[in-house]
């Protein structure tokens, strides 16, 4: 009787995804200068911890997603270096191109996808505008919902207040998803 082999399916956390995604985008580099990176960039909409990022590095490289190598520093200890591999981007743009699903802490894997929609298809990139606008939209239709019902209850006031909110914030999302849309379209 033959035996199958069995795959073992490997699932990246968002932050060793995040990691490969600035490995792809700005090349061969350190734990620190990652953070760094991080920092200055994808920070704004997702951040971890330094240690965080000095944790996957090396799960990343074990993996076959990236490689490090030591570099040698004439007045400082030496450091490692780390870049993605043709693994790492195949699994960080498969992972781009996946639909989003909201999290309910409040960090947001779509607003870091589109920070990479340049490593990911223009279809793909579109499609996430697009379930974001119909998720706020959605939203906005349920808020409006509740705001007839409470709109006029002085008991309600202040849950009317924190609707007003949520009404907004969907407003928001929906004109920004319009607005890169059309800038999209005009994009070679």
């Amino acid at each position: 009787m033959a035996t199958a082999q069995r795959r073992k399916t490997v699932t990246l956390s968002t932050t060793e995804l995040s990691v490969l995604g600035l490995l792809s985008a700005f090349g061969e580099h350190s734990g620190y200068d990652l953070k760094k990176q991080a920092a200055a960039g994808v920070g704004y909409v997702w951040t971890a911890a330094k240690s965080h990022i000095y944790a996957v590095l090396p799960r990343l490289v074990e993996g076959g997603y990236a490689t490090s190598r030591r570099v040698e520093q004439s007045s400082r200890p030496d450091k490692q270096v780390y870049r993605i591999t043709a693994k790492g981007e195949e699994a960080f743009r498969a992972w781009l191109e996946e639909p989003v699903e909201e999290r309910p802490d409040g960090r947001s894997t779509f607003l870091l996808k589109i920070f990479f929609g340049r490593h990911m298809s223009r279809e793909a990139l579109v499609a996430h505008l697009e379930r974001k606008r119909e998720w706020a939209e959605a939203h906005l239709d349920e808020f409006r919902g509740i705001e007839e019902q409470i709109r006029d209850e002085e008991s309600s006031y202040f849950g009317y207040v924190t609707l007003r909110w949520g009404m907004a914030h969907a407003e928001a999302w929906i004109g920004w998803a319009d607005e890169i849309l059309r800038e999209l379209e005009e994009r070679p």
